[in-house]
């Protein structure tokens, strides 16, 4: 009887509904305390959408049916996501959000409310809904759970599982269930602890105000059933974040953990947690989009330590998991199938040993412009394209190293390294050949990580032939004035900066001293900058620079997109060092999330602090920037920085928007781009010690 009961409901609740419009009259108005507040964000966003986006309250069941969805956990029927402030100046009210369009928070955010949230990266979010220090809302889900002979309405609220010192506290889950429940009609909320440290904490909690939910005790869930090949990688939370800095797995693993992240953004062929995740965790949206298996095992690395290191094919069932052995040739039939379409990578033409300054390349034409892509890189040729079309007070100096150099250092550098038939001495390119006929080299990440980061090393501390010493040194001294001119060797490959492929954060720029490369000793400080405690060589950075084209996240990021491995090249781009600068920026010409929102968006830090990758609970300040006749007419500041309340002005914000709408204007776009999407441009600006701005990057960004 219990069962027909649950299948009766289940099949109510999951036949949807629409909003009426009383319903909807009434969601924009929350109660209080003292007064009845008009709120107007849910009917904005969907003036702005042309469809729902959110409600402030759920009165009754039609309203709640259309806010959620059904699923297929054990002890839940319905699920839903909310927003509810958890400081007085949050940007939204609380919110329900409509979980047909929107899976997830950040796409809410950005897209319904692109004012609010323009510009806001998924470490920005995850800052401002995780952790205690910087939480701006509390998020989570709500639903309707299955009790042992009932139904009760409960809700999360997430924290980091993997910080413990963002466990959530029994004051904030009281301060959400309060504010969830003065919008909640349909009865009592209970709130349901959602990680294994969720429930240790809660269990010291005395004489809570909300009631507490328990979850039937289970040992299996599927949320994206299917077959997924791979090799089996078992980690325990706490070592996750070390796996992924050091790229442990990659697309052709399936990942076994005891508790389950609060997001994973790295693609894996299939995702085994040991703790429940609920259909619209993270995890499982980004799973089901990407068509991967994602399931729930009690004790998985008790159950699958056998299979640790084993190439398998894992099947998340409906009512159970399987694992067994595998071939290769199915394994990678399978990787091939999650793949996007191939990036293709242009052949590196070698030959040309000219280092040109950056207003000396021929740019003229589209043609020319590909030529230097394959000679050059992406990066110096691109800069090069944009100083020939500017004012010259917004250059940097800088001179392009062409793929020649590289290309010699890798056939003619040695090294001992066993390619299978024991150690023995092959050049670096030997190395890279063989290495990509290897199929344990290309299928096992571990393996791989280890091999490339040996060769890495190697590189870095192989000398350099005196002949493109001499050159490079020379033409330093040439273009920048002197032997104490501290420069930058920033990456120019043709795996990077294009249309399909930005290659964002792989390589590393490396700082480099003429004259500590022939000052004859090895001591520092550097000669070119006191506050650098060891010298910095000329042949240090040509090399170190060179082999970051061979760092394991580069390999692996280029190998999801389908490039050419064995065609990819590191030119290098000598550009100015500038050392006190006042403020750095990233600019689009475009919001990047929105096409037709042709605001120009600015990121901004103060000194010399990153604008993206900065440590948690560090953000820039965002302004969007509106034009009239080229000029700045709008300056819409949407959130201040987190160190300091203003870091551009506005005259420094219209000189930056004025200058890059003339860049916008004459900057070539040699790409055909997709139906369906457009291009921005999406550069890097300084203002260096002496107020003077810069640009020193710029590169298409489609959206």
């Amino acid at each position: 009887m219990v069962s027909q009961l649950l299948l009766l409901l289940a099949t109510a609740c999951t036949s949807g509904g629409e909003t009426d419009t009383a319903a909807a009259d009434t969601a924009d108005t929350a109660d209080t305390a003292d007064t009845a507040v008009v709120e107007t964000a849910c009917r904005d966003a969907e003036a702005l959408l042309g469809y729902p986006a959110c409600e402030h309250r759920i009165p009754d069941d039609p309203t709640f049916q259309a806010l959620t969805i059904g699923v297929s956990s054990v002890d839940q029927l319905r699920v839903g996501k909310y927003l509810v402030p958890a400081i007085p100046t949050a940007r939204l009210p609380g919110v329900f959000l409509y979980v047909d369009p929107f899976q997830l928070h950040y796409d809410f955010m950005t897209q319904a409310f692109p004012d609010l949230f323009a510009g806001l990266t998924t470490a920005q979010y995850q800052d401002l809904v995780l952790y205690p220090d910087t939480r701006e809302f509390y998020a989570g889900t709500y639903g309707l759970y299955i009790t042992e002979d009932s139904f009760e309405y409960g809700f999360t609220v997430w924290d980091d599982p993997a910080d413990p010192t963002s466990t959530i506290t029994m004051e904030q889950v009281t301060d959400a269930w309060r504010e969830l429940q003065a919008r909640f009609d349909l009865g009592t909320l209970y709130w349901v602890p959602n990680s294994s440290a969720q429930i240790t904490a809660s269990a010291g909690w005395t004489n809570p105000e909300f009631p507490i939910l328990g979850r039937k005790d289970v040992t299996y869930e599927v949320y994206n059933p299917g077959t997924a090949y791979g090799t089996l990688r078992l980690y325990s939370l706490a070592d996750l974040e070390t796996a992924t800095d050091n790229a442990d797995y990659g697309y052709q693993d399936i990942l076994v953990l005891d508790e389950a992240p609060e997001d994973l953004e790295r693609v894996v062929s299939a995702i085994v947690t040991g703790t429940r995740q609920g259909d619209l965790s993270h995890l499982n949206v980004r799973s089901s989009a990407r068509g991967t298996p994602n399931c729930f095992v009690a004790d998985p690395l008790g159950e699958l330590a056998a299979w640790d290191g084993q190439l398998v094919a894992f099947t998340c069932g409906e009512t159970a998991y399987s694992v067994e052995a595998t071939t290769q040739a199915e394994a990678e039939a399978w990787w091939e199938s999650i793949r996007p379409d191939p990036v293709d990578v242009c052949e590196p033409l070698l030959g040309e040993t000219a280092l040109p300054e950056l207003m000396e390349l021929d740019t003229e034409t589209a043609e020319a412009r590909q030529t230097n892509f394959c000679t050059y890189g992406c990066k110096g040729s691109n800069l090069a394209a944009l100083y020939q079309r500017i004012d010259e007070e917004y250059r940097g100096k800088g001179f392009l190293i062409p793929f020649t150099y590289y290309d010699q250092f890798m056939n003619e550098s040695m090294w001992t390294v066993d390619l299978g038939s024991g150690p023995s001495e092959y050049s670096f390119q030997e190395t890279i050949d063989a290495w990509h006929t290897d199929p344990t080299f290309l299928t096992d990440a571990e393996d791989r990580r280890v091999k490339l980061e040996a060769l890495r090393t190697a590189m870095a501390s192989t000398p350099l032939n005196p002949d493109v010493l001499d050159a490079v040194s020379d033409r330093i001294v040439e273009v920048f004035g002197t032997e104490t001119y501290g420069v930058r060797f920033r990456s120019s490959s043709n795996a990077e900066d294009s249309l399909e492929f930005s290659g964002a954060g792989l390589y590393e720029s490396v700082s480099a001293c003429v004259a500590d490369e022939r000052d004859a000793d090895t001591i520092g400080p550097s000669h070119c900058d006191a506050d650098e405690n060891d010298e910095e060589t000329v042949t240090f950075g040509l090399t170190t620079e060179w082999s970051w084209l061979w760092g394991t996240a580069a390999w692996e990021e280029r190998n999801w997109y389908g490039m050419d491995q064995t065609k990819v090249a590191m030119g290098i781009l000598v550009f100015t060092h500038y050392i006190d600068e006042q403020a750095n920026m990233v600019a689009f010409s475009g919001v990047p999330a929105t096409i037709g929102d042709d605001r120009f968006m600015v990121n901004a830090q103060e000194g010399d602090l990153a604008v993206v990758s900065s440590e948690p609970g560090v953000y820039p300040e965002t302004d969007l920037l509106t034009f009239t006749d080229g000029e700045v007419s709008l300056i819409d500041r949407v959130s201040a920085g987190s160190e300091v309340p203003e870091v551009l002005t506005d005259a420094e914000l219209e000189e930056l928007g004025r200058t890059f709408y003339g860049i916008d204007q004459v900057f070539p776009l040699d790409y055909d781009v997709p139906e369906g999407h457009d291009v921005v441009w999406d550069t890097e600006w300084k203002i260096d010690a002496e107020g003077q701005l810069k640009i020193k990057q710029i590169r298409p960004y489609m959206r």
